[in-house]
């Protein structure tokens, strides 16, 4: 999955072994065989530490996933109780607004990033809702690696009020700095009341419906 979620790792049958050891070779100057990183990707045997390391800042997905099959904290969360309320937040202000939406059907090529269609302003938008954990100094967020397919919307918790905001995660911000996490891409900004501030990319609160075009 690692593999398959980068960007430049040619496919599987396609020179994808020979590509990870001269990669690593050419940009971290350690030396591998091709058998050695066909035992590595079918489960016969797992790198050491330091080249794990390597391995995974290649690939760009975090450490403990590709080495010990460990999933960030986060990814149990996302499809659990927040991910659907923040789905199910997003859709009910929509219906409140008289906007029609509809969930993706089961045969739908993009339900795997895809939450809610929605038609505004006349354009038929695909949304991805994403809860805002609470972080050291704002919130993460969980993204689907199709994030260039949707819009995404943050829904952040203001207090305990039972109140939220809602933030357009912009693509720029993801893909400049969000960081793949095994099947999503993690990503953390400062939060306030006009925006959330991912280093230089302020992803701006959305304050109506049309915001979100």
């Amino acid at each position: 999955m690692a593999c398959d979620n980068n960007d430049l790792c040619p496919p599987h049958n396609y020179g994808r072994l020979q590509w990870i050891a001269d990669q690593l070779g050419s940009r971290y100057g350690v030396s591998l065989s091709k058998e050695s990183v066909r035992r590595w990707a079918s489960g016969e045997g797992s790198p050491r530490p330091d080249k794990g390391k390597l391995l995974a800042e290649l690939l760009k997905v975090d450490e403990s996933w590709l080495l010990l099959g460990v999933q960030p904290e986060g990814d149990r969360k996302t499809v659990g109780a927040t991910q659907n309320a923040a789905v199910n937040l997003l859709s009910g202000i929509l219906l409140a607004r008289d906007i029609t939406v509809a969930l993706p059907d089961e045969d739908d090529p993009l339900k795997d990033c895809v939450n809610l269609y929605a038609v505004i302003g006349g354009r038929q938008l695909r949304l991805h809702a994403t809860f805002g954990q609470p972080s050291a100094g704002g919130a993460k967020f969980l993204i689907p690696v199709q994030f260039e397919n949707v819009t995404v919307i943050g829904v952040v918790p203001t207090g305990d009020d039972g109140t939220f905001n809602l933030y357009h995660l912009l693509p720029s911000a993801i893909s400049k700095y969000g960081n793949k996490r095994g099947g999503y891409i993690e990503m953390s900004g400062e939060v306030s009341e006009y925006s959330v501030a991912v280093k230089d990319v302020k992803c701006p609160r959305i304050r109506s419906v049309k915001a979100m075009l």
